[in-house]
């Protein structure tokens, strides 16, 4: 049997469905040292299933440039989507490139960098697993390429002889990857640096394969234009709803269960402006409710300010989700990232569109409290360092905090990370040795409130059989317990007992 010509993969922390768990994702970004790692991948994190050598399911990334490498002219038999743990049986003498896709290669995006610097008992496990992949025998035998959001991570030549990786893939890759592995595998020259284009809505293919928690993407781009932001440096594209339906359809052939819509801002699904077309959205969701197999319709993301200045459409979409069968609750990510109208104005300023800065903060705890009376939960990101932040600002987010206590809502707090190629790509980013009192305070207060809705949230968080779940929940519960003693020697404006940082920090990457 011939070995693929091509073998798309990731490392091990992007090809496992966590149980079932679309929050518990969050735990490719903590560092190694809390628990064992063969406990981790096997109760937490263990591998999707395969089929003779293929895996059954991937990120959505991957396999995006797998149908767009198909639609081009290369047969099932040449591309194949593999595990990590099945390239030795899988490579073979055809095999010319091993691709490589990744959301935080080296572990340096937030959350992961704050997760790391704080805590300091080791590398991230991302960046553990993609360093890992990188030194497997295989790929000395092949052509290495890199992609996906992460890749400006290793976009230097240094980093790429270190890593033995010769090719990277930056920005969409639907239309460039096709015709850049065909020239490798013809033996033309290829630059090393390969730069992507923005691709037309009719040239996004379908999808081949299943995703990673049915995962399918019904938009591209972001028009709010967040400096931090990378996704708002994309052209806004929405894909039209019968090709949606066809990606589920897929999805649930494949044995997925759940439709996780995709997009920068699930409720503008259809519109050009900031304001929403709720009749696209709502017909969206009513016909993915429709398709046979499904049992429950999930939300990547969502902006506050959307909801909030929407409530009907919000109704009519938890109307149409709590319709199906296994919808125990609605997980989405949004984002707040400060209380201070001022650090709004000054990098997020349509993020509050059409209301203005000095509305955010009622905008969010009233969107909070909307999202909550329809079931939905949201998992939220803060940013503390921006550029140009002061104490007041760290305080305005603080009483945002407390204002916002008794939702049901996850808070993930992030230094500010400066990423490539977003507009604030040039400052510096914040780490643990800038954190004011104030900053401690802002940590604890987002943990002690994490803390007290994981709890009530234990029974959701994965999905798997008795023992294993028993595990989870025991594991989750000792963790708990220490996160909150953790919080609150935090809330008092200072490091924890011990923490140290002139400590050895994990931040920078050694390879």
């Amino acid at each position: 049997m011939k070995s693929p010509a091509i073998i798309l993969t990731a490392d091990e922390t992007m090809m496992s469905r966590y149980r079932g768990g679309i929050f518990v994702g969050f735990a490719a970004c903590v560092p190694q040292g809390i628990i064992p790692d063969l406990i981790f991948f096997h109760t937490v994190a263990p591998p999707v299933p395969r089929k003779n050598g293929r895996a059954v399911f991937s990120d959505p990334g991957t396999r995006m440039i797998e149908a767009s490498l198909l639609r081009s002219g290369f047969g099932e038999d040449e591309v194949a989507v593999v595990h990590p743990r099945d390239l030795s049986r899988m490579v073979g003498k055809e095999t010319g490139i091993i691709s490589v896709s990744g959301h935080d290669l080296l572990g340096i995006n937030p959350p992961t960098s704050t997760f790391v610097e704080l805590l300091r008992t080791g590398p991230p496990y991302n960046r553990v697993k993609f360093l890992d992949l990188m030194r497997h025998p295989v790929m000395k035998k092949v052509t290495t390429v890199v992609g996906g959001k992460a890749a400006w991570q290793v976009s230097d030549e240094q980093v790429m002889d270190r890593l033995g990786i010769d090719h990277v893939h930056l920005g969409e890759g639907e239309v460039s990857v096709p015709k850049a592995f065909s020239g490798i595998l013809a033996g033309e020259e290829v630059p090393r640096i390969i730069q992507g284009e923005d691709v037309p809505l009719e040239t996004i293919p379908r999808l081949r394969g299943g995703t990673i928690h049915g995962l399918v993407e019904i938009s591209r781009g972001c028009n709010r234009g967040c400096k931090f932001c990378t996704p708002g440096m994309q052209k806004i594209r929405h894909k039209p709803i019968d090709q949606i339906e066809a990606d589920v359809r897929l999805n649930i052939a494949e044995g997925n269960e759940c439709a996780l819509l995709h997009a920068e801002d699930v409720l503008a699904y259809g519109s050009k402006r900031i304001e929403p077309e709720a009749e696209k959205v709502t017909a969206l969701f009513s016909r993915i409710a429709k398709i046979e197999g499904i049992k429950n319709i999930g939300l990547s993301h969502l902006a506050l300010a959307t909801a909030y200045h929407n409530p009907d459409l919000v109704g009519k979409i938890s109307e149409i989700v709590y319709s199906l069968p296994d919808q125990k609750f609605t997980g989405v990510q949004t984002g707040i990232e400060t209380g201070s109208p001022k650090i709004m104005e000054m990098y997020m300023k349509s993020k509050c569109a059409p209301s203005s800065p000095e509305e955010w903060p009622e905008i969010v705890a009233g969107s909070l409290g909307l999202l909550n009376d329809h079931e939905f939960i949201p998992a939220c990101t803060l940013i503390a360092g921006l550029p140009g932040e002061e104490e007041v600002d760290v305080i305005r987010t603080i009483e945002l905090m407390d204002d916002i206590r008794d939702t049901r809502s996850l808070v993930v707090p992030m230094n500010f990370v400066s990423m490539g190629p977003a507009g604030l790509s040039d400052k510096d980013s914040f780490t643990a040795d800038k954190m004011t009192p104030s900053h401690w305070e802002l940590l604890g207060t987002c943990i002690e409130h994490d803390m007290r809705i994981v709890r009530r949230m234990n029974r959701y968080i994965v999905d798997a059989n008795m023992v294993t779940t028993g595990i989870v929940r025991l594991a989750m519960r000792y963790m708990i317990r220490g996160a909150e003693k953790y919080s609150r020697e935090l809330k008092q404006g200072h490091p924890p007992e011990g923490w140290d940082v002139s400590a050895k920090s994990y931040l920078v990457p050694e390879f």
